[in-house]
């Protein structure tokens, strides 16, 4: 336990505060769900603080696909740049604070990027808005909310996560665990955060955050860690992916989009480009994303993200209709509300290209003729 620390006041007034364990589990995880500022996102990226959305607390973890919650993770948080933070709360006099906290969490992290989906989050999320938990507090631009949680989703399937242990104290091997982890991994973060808690006779609370992790050899692993990406960048990634055929079937996706009118929002993060084709009407329909993935290109079309009045079954099952005429694709019809892929390469051959161009000029043209009556 950490020593005293005095506050003075007026020059010749001191204050002594003592350190003084929590409570209990359950006060000291509802001081981070009321207060995320102390989970020391200035520490954790002093050129860039991080700012925190709230999602949930014992926010339930499957262990398979469409399964029930196996596992609660203590909160699950959100920062700016779309990372999920996966947060586990421990008093020192907890015994599981040592080894067995780890695997905790890496059972959380492991079953978690295979298995939540992102409407899980979102509907959390939601449940749990307010003036201060909302994604304007973070600098999300009213508009760009579809973007934000399309990123999320994309960084939780990558494994772009961030897992922290807190604690009043992080006994050493913990630490030694949580740094060498850190530097180990180059995609996900894991840090240790002490938080400590003084008391002082006249019941004034002081918190005092400390991180744990944040080693010269991590910060050198993840230097990088984000790029935005571009039309040159992307298909130079492509051909590297998928080979010369496949990457000139993904510019010819391109120029199709720019040829339907569409606004070409190119993704950001450090291994895997793609673009997302946008039809700016009265509203902003996403129609689909095209991106490189390990030693293939797909092309994931966006039913999810469907606006009024296009939400329908109906209408969803006639765009999967249209797009089934090509060979080789198939959505099955408890996927017309998430996001479906196929693989670039199946448009390759011209009569397929030419299939999934007719189904996409012909839902942009329902975009226009419902916007423009």
């Amino acid at each position: 336990m950490a020593g005293k620390i005095f506050t003075l006041r007026n020059g010749d007034e001191l204050t002594e505060l003592t350190p003084t364990q929590f409570s209990n589990e359950n006060h000291f995880q509802g001081l981070i769900e009321k207060h995320p500022e102390i989970l020391a996102g200035d520490q954790i990226n002093p050129d860039n603080p991080r700012k925190w959305l709230f999602i949930s607390r014992e926010m339930g973890v499957p262990a398979e696909q469409d399964g029930g919650t196996q596992w609660y993770l203590d909160h699950l948080f959100i920062d700016q740049d779309a990372i999920p933070t996966f947060v586990e709360v421990k008093r020192s006099t907890d015994t599981r604070i040592r080894r067995e906290v780890v695997a905790q969490m890496l059972d959380y992290a492991a079953n978690a990027v295979q298995y939540w989906p992102i409407e899980t989050i979102r509907n959390k999320y939601e449940q749990n808005i307010s003036d201060t938990n909302s994604l304007p507090a973070i600098g999300i631009v009213p508009g760009n909310e579809d973007i934000f949680w399309q990123s999320v989703s994309v960084n939780l399937r990558a494994g772009r996560i961030r897992m922290m242990f807190v604690a009043d104290t992080i006994p050493s091997p913990l630490q030694r665990i949580i740094e060498f982890l850190n530097t180990q991994m180059v995609d996900s973060e894991v840090l240790g955060l002490e938080i400590k808690q003084f008391l002082s006779a006249n019941g004034m609370t002081t918190l005092v955050p400390h991180l744990i992790g944040r080693t010269a050899a991590a910060v050198q692993t993840k230097r990088g860690e984000s790029r935005k990406w571009d039309e040159q960048s992307f298909l130079e990634q492509a051909v590297q992916v998928s080979g010369n055929e496949i990457a000139a079937v993904c510019e010819k996706l391109l120029r199709l989009f720019e040829s339907l009118g569409c606004y070409i929002w190119w993704g950001e993060g450090k291994d895997r480009g793609g673009f997302v084709p946008v039809y700016i009407g009265k509203q902003r329909h996403q129609l689909c994303s095209v991106y490189n993935w390990y030693k293939k290109s797909l092309v994931e079309i966006y039913f999810q993200y469907m606006k009024e009045p296009f939400t329908s079954t109906e209408y969803r099952m006639e765009l999967k209709n249209n797009l089934e005429r090509i060979p080789g694709v198939y959505i099955p019809d408890e996927r017309i509300e998430k996001r479906p892929s196929f693989e670039t390469g199946l448009l390759n051959d011209s009569n397929n290209f030419d299939l999934f161009a007719d189904a996409m000029t012909s839902y942009i043209e329902d975009i226009k003729a419902h916007e423009t009556t």
